[in-house]
């Protein structure tokens, strides 16, 4: 009789500790694949060791030998900081945060390859299933897309916000990057990194007060850009773009290059100049870190057709579209006047969001012109150049102005003007416009 065999013994899940706080560093390293993809097995097996064991030293110089850093993944690496005798959270966030920043530090040396860090405070639970160690905690994602955002903001290291403001070492230094809301995570995130002498661009011999008053001009943007519920401030967004451009240009004339963090939202106040409802409660929706700077414009029929009538209108606004750029974000208060009659051109505009009141000299009603529409062309197109109607804001208004010189530097765009002046203009001003 053949016996039949035993089956395969469960796996054995034996439930662990209860829930706990740590922080949770993870890291992983730029271009791995790259790299690998010219190695031989074992020179991928030789460069990897050498990685990890030079990110084990970095850790056991700042915390001890019974701090681990333990691979994850390949080219990534875990550690998770608890809690240790005699220790309160503010003294695990100063040492996670330390051992991230000796490993920029070691970038910056090159004793390891360029390498994106998360830093992010949560709870977590363990178990061990087969005699192997497993943790679990929401925790894990946050910290994963920190890291991964690390090449959207040109960072090395982003930390959550209770890691940053229980932290004291680098007080100082704390920069805030901005409230986001990446993919897959279901709540915003206020990140924060620390620009340091000799990490992030700025010069080992930076003049510390100029960098501190970066940190400060940047710190007070950001706030403007996000709000802040509790001191009573509403993103505001005229004035976080003045603040954050001033935080620009103190970053090069430190470090001679800009700052992709700040970068970052003066593009995004460029393409929404006026924060929704949602933004209020989310931040910045980052879903694609990777291809945000990448996108594809497919021609449209549309395209197509204007390409096939006005082959030069078709270069000027749908292949070279460097033109949009010179449209300048403005903002205006409702009651306030945008033009005035009788003063000379000093730009065309074009409403994003709000509405104006058109008037003549008497200050009788003439039109209403609102999102999509322009205004401030007919003055160009007349002798004099000066204005024909005042132009007051009925609502608060974001608009996008062009300037004489640039409207001069552009003369397809300018054509285009004259021909909806043109057409804007009643047969008695067509009569008058060259007097």
């Amino acid at each position: 009789m053949i016996k039949p065999k035993p089956m395969p013994a469960e796996p054995v899940l034996v439930t662990g500790s209860a829930e706990k706080d740590v922080v949770i560093l993870l890291s992983d390293m730029v271009g791995y694949s790259k790299r690998a993809s010219n190695m031989s097995p074992n020179g991928i097996q030789s460069f990897m060791l050498a990685y990890h064991k030079t990110l084990k030293k970095i850790v056991h110089s700042v915390c001890g030998d019974d701090q681990n850093i333990h691979p994850s993944a390949g080219d990534g690496a875990l550690a998770i900081f608890e809690n240790r005798k005699g220790e309160d959270k503010s003294s695990v966030c100063n040492r996670a945060l330390n051992t991230a920043l000796a490993m920029v530090y070691a970038m910056d040396q090159e004793l390891i390859p360029k390498t994106r860090i998360g830093l992010f405070s949560g709870t977590i639970s363990e178990a061990k299933l087969d005699g192997k160690m497993m943790r679990f905690g929401a925790g894990f994602s946050v910290a994963s897309r920190l890291e991964e955002l690390c090449q959207y903001f040109g960072t090395s290291l982003l930390m959550g916000r209770e890691v940053a403001t229980l932290q004291t070492e680098h007080a100082e230094f704390l920069t805030n990057i901005g409230k986001i809301t990446p993919k897959n995570i279901t709540h915003p995130i206020h990140i924060f990194s620390i620009f340091e002498p000799g990490i992030h661009q700025c010069p080992k011999d930076v003049d510390k007060e100029q960098l501190l008053q970066f940190i400060k001009t940047k710190n007070e943007g950001v706030e403007l850009f996000c709000g802040h519920r509790l001191r009573g401030i509403h993103p505001h967004f005229p004035s976080a773009k003045q603040k954050l451009q001033e935080a620009q240009e103190l970053f090069f004339d430190i470090s001679g290059s800009i700052d992709l963090a700040t970068k970052r939202l003066l593009q995004y106040i460029d393409k929404n100049p006026s924060p929704d409802t949602e933004f209020n409660i989310v931040g910045m929706k980052i879903w694609d870190a990777e291809s945000v700077t990448t996108e594809i414009n497919l021609p449209s029929i549309a395209g197509e057709l204007l390409k096939s009538a006005n082959a030069e209108l078709y270069h000027a606004l749908i292949e070279n579209t460097e033109w949009e750029s010179k449209f300048k974000l403005i903002w205006r208060d409702k009651d306030t006047h945008v033009i005035k009659m009788h003063n000379t051109a000093d730009g065309v505009y074009f409403i994003v969001k709000g509405r104006v009141s058109v008037q003549d000299k008497d200050g009788n009603h003439l039109d209403s012109l609102c999102e999509g529409d322009i205004f401030g062309e007919l003055a160009y197109f007349t002798k004099k150049r000066i204005r024909t109607a005042t132009v007051i804001a009925e609502a608060d208004l974001v608009l996008r102005r062009i300037s004489d010189k640039d409207l001069n530097d552009l003369p397809v765009i300018k054509k285009i003007l004259k021909k909806i002046a043109n057409n804007r203009m009643n047969p008695l001003q067509r009569e008058v416009k060259n007097s």
